[in-house]
């Protein structure tokens, strides 16, 4: 399979469409922005590429994180630097928006004491810039417990990534491993993975595998039946 491929799922999407609200300055709505989901989805893989096309900071969150080290590495994605001190570090994060309005992305943020979420609502509030917060399903009820950050986050901008559909996962055979999965062939893939977009990619392997030893890029149902029992 081809590395590297990336498809537009209706995820995707809905993401860049609030993506490009929030970052609209003239005619978007002001917020932050929960992107949320099980694990395998393809959020994190749908941030990291907004990121390569727009810039800004993306932070992975670490386990027990102090204030410091977390706001040092904003500050370091933002301006090359690691001020001493939690303070400096906002100071310098909020002069580097000021001037060049970027996002600020913060993956895995259900893993953060709610306290570094009061720190980005905080540079919210300060500087206006879009700050996306990607985690699991959890996310949005840790948010919920802090009034004054889940009142930041517009209903519009709480994106639920959910299973890849069967037009997605024929679309990505197609481009990924140059297979012609059939409507229903394409919709056992979905439906057995639970839209899991790992476990989709580890089936069109073996279907790549399949298809190659039979000579052919046609994929029918009884072929997923096969690889998958």
């Amino acid at each position: 399979m081809k590395k590297g491929i990336f498809i537009e799922t209706e995820n995707v999407s809905r993401f860049e469409s609030v993506m490009r609200q929030a970052l609209d300055t003239e005619r978007g709505r002001p917020g932050m922005v929960c992107v949320y989901s099980a694990a395998g989805l393809g959020k994190t893989l749908a941030a990291e590429r907004h990121y390569a096309q727009h810039g800004g900071a993306y932070v992975r969150v670490w386990e027990d994180w102090s204030q410091q080290a977390f706001l040092q590495a904003i500050a370091f994605e933002l301006t090359g630097s690691r001020p001493h001190g939690s303070d400096r570090c906002k100071w310098a994060i909020c002069e580097a928006l000021a001037d060049n309005r970027r996002v600020i992305y913060v993956d895995e943020a259900d893993r953060l004491n709610i306290k570094r979420i009061e720190d980005l609502r905080d540079i919210y509030v300060y500087t206006g810039v879009p700050i996306v917060l990607i985690g699991e399903l959890g996310l949005p009820t840790m948010l919920s417990a802090r009034a004054r950050v889940d009142d930041r986050i517009p209903g519009e901008y709480r994106v639920e990534f959910t299973g890849i559909s069967a037009t997605d996962v024929m679309l990505y055979a197609q481009e990924a491993a140059g297979l012609d999965l059939s409507p229903e062939a394409s919709a056992m893939v979905a439906k057995g993975t639970k839209g899991n977009f790992r476990r989709i990619h580890n089936v069109l392997l073996s279907l790549e595998q399949a298809a190659l030893a039979a000579d052919t890029v046609e994929v029918d149902a009884d072929m997923v039946k096969r690889v998958r029992a």
